[in-house]
């Protein structure tokens, strides 16, 4: 099923951003860019048939951008395979970004150094590939809410708590002296490790992309603020510091219900909307289709949303909400495999 275009001009998309390459003619036909993440990225680089699937798909779903997942180690072992299926994406006007994040990458685990060179890698790929084999960019999703994960406990965000709330007393910490602490440095982290991974891609001519999620202008009814990159520096939410170090910024801004998921980004989209020409990010909304996430969150799980159709159709109304920020670049889809299996 071919499904249909999403007729919008947006002013901004198309626009040279701080060093980054221009888009391409595909992004700007329709004025919209639609991207979608790829997680099983392994198994489709060893299978010609799942390479078509993917292309074909992505295809008859009007995506323009792929979020293919790389672990940071394997660009040097998956070369070939690589250069035969970007060069196929390339043929069908598919732009691929390398995808990569992990809560670990922050510097209350391991740090960021090997999610560094993961980017690193992906450049010298580029450098050995010809032009129609390379990466467009890379997208981070690095998200820094609590969790267990490789056996550790990491809470230095502290969930479910607003800023005005955490605990300021010497030794309610758990990774520096303050929970308040904690979240200052965690959300300084944050951004160090988007404006390196900027500069890095920047000085090699590659865009830089963002998951984020939708929360940060709406904490529990708060900002979460940070200052930075010091004590000194300007207090303000995290999510407008973020929007100058990435060109794309894409909104984890899950809801079945397209007045919720706009209502996600128009914080995001107006705040972009107002820094100087040449400075502004895309900023996107985005559907969660995979099922096992949740009802009302996922059209996998939700009653009578669980089509293709249905959530064309929705995009298409959280567009038409968000079409007025000249930030708003279109709606990404999480993710493929999920949408394969999604009923026409």
């Amino acid at each position: 099923m071919h499904l249909p275009l999403l007729f919008c001009a947006i002013s901004v998309i198309g626009q040279a951003v701080r060093g980054a390459p221009a888009l391409s003619p595909r992004a700007t036909a329709n004025g919209l860019i639609r991207g979608m993440w790829v997680w099983n990225s392994a198994s489709i680089l060893q299978s010609p048939t799942q390479i078509n699937d993917l292309i074909a798909g992505a295809t008859a779903a009007n995506v323009t951008d792929l979020y293919f997942y790389m672990a940071p180690t394997s660009y040097a072992t998956v070369t070939t395979q690589l250069q035969t299926f970007i060069s196929q994406a390339s043929r069908a006007q598919l732009r691929v970004w390398g995808l990569d994040g992990a809560r670990t990458y922050f510097a209350d685990a391991q740090g960021p150094k090997l999610f560094y060179d993961g980017i690193n890698n992906l450049i010298a790929y580029n450098n050995v590939s010809s032009a129609s084999q390379r990466f467009y960019g890379f997208q981070a999703d690095i998200e820094p809410p609590d969790s267990h994960v490789d056996g550790q406990n990491l809470t230095a965000f502290h969930n479910s708590i607003p800023d005005s709330q955490l605990n300021t007393t010497a030794g309610s910490g758990v990774w520096q002296p303050t929970a308040a602490q904690d979240r200052e440095m965690l959300m300084r982290n944050w951004l160090s490790i988007h404006e390196t991974a900027r500069n890095t891609l920047h000085a090699a001519s590659l865009r830089f992309g963002a998951a984020m999620p939708f929360w940060t202008s709406t904490y529990y009814g708060e900002e979460v603020r940070v200052s930075y990159p010091n004590s000194t520096s300007l207090r303000q939410c995290v999510m407008k510091y973020m929007m100058h170090y990435v060109d794309e910024y894409v909104v984890m801004s899950y809801n079945t219900d397209p007045v919720n998921a706009a209502g996600r980004v128009q914080a995001q989209a107006a705040y972009a909307s107002t820094l100087p020409v040449g400075s502004i990010p895309n900023v996107f909304a985005a559907v969660e289709v995979t099922t096992g996430v949740g009802i009302y969150i996922s059209y996998g799980d939700t009653p009578g949303k669980a089509s293709k159709q249905v959530v064309v159709a929705d995009m298409k109304n959280i567009t038409a909400t968000l079409v007025k920020y000249p930030a708003f670049a279109g709606v990404s889809i999480h993710m493929w495999q999920a949408w394969q299996a999604l009923p026409a």
